[in-house]
């Protein structure tokens, strides 16, 4: 993929060390190479630069700001994140009229797309301030920014705050054709961070992200901070209303309808014979009356309604490409996983007892066994692809096992496909290794696992009613 003819992609990440909002830098430390590898693989050309800020009272025992300049060099931006310190803040403004005025100094490129993602949860220093020796007016800096086309996204933290932390928030964004959203809760910040670089790179971007993150958390619902962003993001509509449920309301998985109360029966009385006559061949009959019974409530034909449309969802939303989608966000992340195992490769490992040549001439090694030789369960396992190199992983094939012995070659049983073969010998030649992992199926979770399985194209499978056999992807 080229870069745009625009230009360049530039985006400058700032986040506020002080106090309470050191958890946000910290949130994205965890997951900040996965996060940064997705970006510049979407988005060709990507350029990152992230400011980090305490307040003017932080200058003698650790920094003002600090920041690293517009780089496409993964490690480089990694590493410094990493390596950020928090600061402490003094009083209840923060220095953001100083960070925007040195975001103004970066090595934007000619022509390029531009944002500013500036995360907080306070206002700015007034002109008069003591400390604010330059003494800088936020609007007066906001305005050259807004000439030098940057848009500004004001991520406010912490809740909806006072009238003037949601004015400062709000005119970031007004000013610059930016938008402000509202973030409670940290551990939501890397959805925030990827809809909006997604929003910036086009508005079917973020549409298939929305659907991939709505697919990951169809069992419990959006957190309101999500269900919120994705509205504000929209062109042309206003930011939904947070004030109501902490979550949206998960799909119902029960009865659309309460069973009606049925009179017990006297433990005196003697039965008659034509009621239990009566009696048993309504038995028969309840599951087709169950299913004609009508909602006796408005609230039971909303819940009827939310039945019907989850089950409908799965077919008519388009499926997400599974190599697209970061482990993270999987739909199927919370279950339990074994880690990625390498089974296939290029070149014979170190560890020779474990590792033999693959079947009929093809290229390549293959470990013995997989999962440690327990492959008798009932399980779905992954595959992936993955150069040593890079760390950059394809997901490309599940398959559904009901378990087979050890006795049996694991890559017969699991890459049977003729398609699937053909697949890993190509990428093999490559100089590509395959990966795998599993989750064991059991009945309280494998109707979950085929359902959500349904919302993914893996690239080595074929699709109903959309192709017949496997689809290529760049590794590249």
């Amino acid at each position: 993929m080229a870069v745009p003819p625009g230009g360049p992609m530039e985006i400058c990440f700032s986040f506020d060390t002080t106090g309470s909002m050191s958890s946000s830098i910290n949130a994205v430390k965890e997951n900040v190479q996965e996060l940064i590898l997705r970006l510049q693989t979407d988005i060709p050309g990507l350029r990152i630069a992230v400011f980090a800020h305490g307040d003017y009272c932080d200058k003698n025992s650790s920094y003002v700001t600090k920041h690293i300049d517009f780089s496409t060099d993964l490690k480089e931006l990694c590493n410094w994140v990493k390596n950020v310190e928090s600061t402490g803040g003094g009083d209840s403004d923060e220095c953001y009229e100083l960070v925007l005025h040195e975001v103004q100094s970066l090595s934007w490129t000619p022509r390029s797309q531009r944002a500013l993602v500036m995360i907080g949860d306070a206002n700015p220093h007034g002109v008069n301030y003591p400390d604010n020796k330059l003494r800088l007016d936020w609007e007066v800096e906001l305005d050259k920014l807004a000439a030098m086309s940057v848009r500004v996204y004001g991520v406010q933290c912490g809740g909806s705050g006072d009238e003037r932390t949601k004015n400062f928030y709000q005119t970031l964004a007004n000013k610059t054709a930016g938008r402000r959203v509202e973030l409670e809760q940290f551990s939501n910040l890397f959805d925030f961070i990827m809809a909006i670089c997604y929003r910036e790179q086009g508005a079917e971007f973020l549409d298939l992200y929305e659907q991939e993150v709505r697919a990951r958390d169809a069992r419990m619902g959006l957190h309101k901070d999500v269900h919120a962003l994705f509205g504000a993001l929209r062109e042309g509509e206003e930011e939904p209303s947070t004030s109501s449920s902490t979550t949206e309301k998960p799909k119902s998985r029960t009865l659309p309808f309460k069973p009606a109360l049925k009179k017990k029966p006297s433990l005196t009385k003697a039965p008659s014979i034509t009621k239990l006559k009566k009696n048993s061949s309504l038995i028969h009959k309840v599951k087709k009356t169950i299913a004609k019974k009508k909602p006796s409530s408005a609230v039971d034909r909303k819940k009827a309604k939310l039945l019907a449309i989850s089950c409908q969802k799965i077919n008519n939303l388009r499926k997400l490409k599974r190599e697209n989608v970061p482990d993270t966000n999987f739909s199927l992340n919370k279950i339990q996983w074994s880690p990625w195992e390498l089974v296939i490769s290029p070149t014979k490992p170190e560890n020779d007892s474990l590792w033999s040549e693959r079947y009929r001439g093809r290229k390549g090694f293959r470990k013995t066994s997989v999962c440690g030789g327990k492959t008798f369960p009932a399980a779905v396992y992954e595959f992936s692809v993955r150069k040593l190199s890079d760390p950059k992983r394809f997901v490309t094939y599940c398959k559904l096992s009901s378990g087979f012995t050890k006795t049996r070659c694991w890559e017969s049983r699991l890459l049977s496909h003729s398609d699937v073969r053909s697949q890993v010998n190509k990428i093999v030649a490559l100089g590509y290794s395959v990966y795998v992992r599993r989750c064991l199926l059991n009945d309280s979770n494998k109707d979950t696992v085929r359902k959500s399985l349904l919302r993914y194209d893996y690239a080595w499978k074929r699709v109903t009613n959309v192709r017949d056999s496997k689809r290529d992807i760049s590794v590249a």
